[in-house]
């Protein structure tokens, strides 16, 4: 992902000032580049840029850098990097509005991404999660390829139903789940309103 020497470096800083007006993006301002996130990060060993890399791309402007990255995708939510920020910057929220700006715009090739969806349509759908439901969503987003991965594992998702640790039927949908509707519906009206 290095910048050929031969080429002008192109600043796309619309794309900063769009991240800027996500729900969380204006705390990437905020960071000063000290790296306590990136040494306080377990995954950072696998992640292409640390969270303060990233954040200075964003505000260069590197749009496909930044949105091609697993950087968001490898966060695993554990909040340290937050504990840790002298500057309070959620990073954690930051990356969550990465994600989603990243499916909304065309950058889902992560497997993550495919389970992100998969996970949030379950949910969506019933108020609770179903490890079914949320797989067998995986495996169709992830396409034909990935159906044969999982054919090939049929043997421990047997086990798994024999032993009762996956169920084979969906739950119900949670006691006041019109009430979980109608707030899903609400924070995504205020979403598209803020989006115009």
């Amino acid at each position: 992902m290095e910048q050929n020497n031969n080429q002008p470096v192109k600043y796309d800083l619309d794309f900063a000032r769009e991240i800027y007006n996500l729900e969380n993006g204006s705390y990437i301002k905020q960071c000063m580049q000290c790296g306590m996130c990136a040494i306080s990060c377990a995954t950072r060993e696998i992640m292409d840029y640390s969270p303060r890399r990233l954040f200075n791309l964003i505000k260069l402007g590197k749009k496909d850098e930044v949105l091609q990255a697993n950087t968001m995708w490898n966060c695993t939510s554990c909040c340290t990097c937050k504990a840790r920020c002298p500057r309070g910057v959620p990073i954690i929220d930051v990356m969550h509005d990465l994600k989603k700006y990243a499916i909304q715009n065309g950058y889902a090739d992560y497997p993550q991404a495919a389970f992100y969806k998969a996970f949030w349509a379950e949910v969506a759908k019933r108020g609770k999660s179903f490890e079914g439901g949320i797989t067998a969503r995986y495996y169709l987003i992830r396409g034909l390829d990935e159906v044969k991965k999982a054919l090939a594992m049929k043997d421990v998702g047997m086990k798994m139903l024999k032993h009762k640790r996956m169920p084979l039927f969906p739950p119900k949908k949670i006691k006041g789940y019109g009430n979980l509707k109608k707030i899903i519906n609400k924070a995504q009206e205020i979403e598209r309103r803020e989006a115009r």
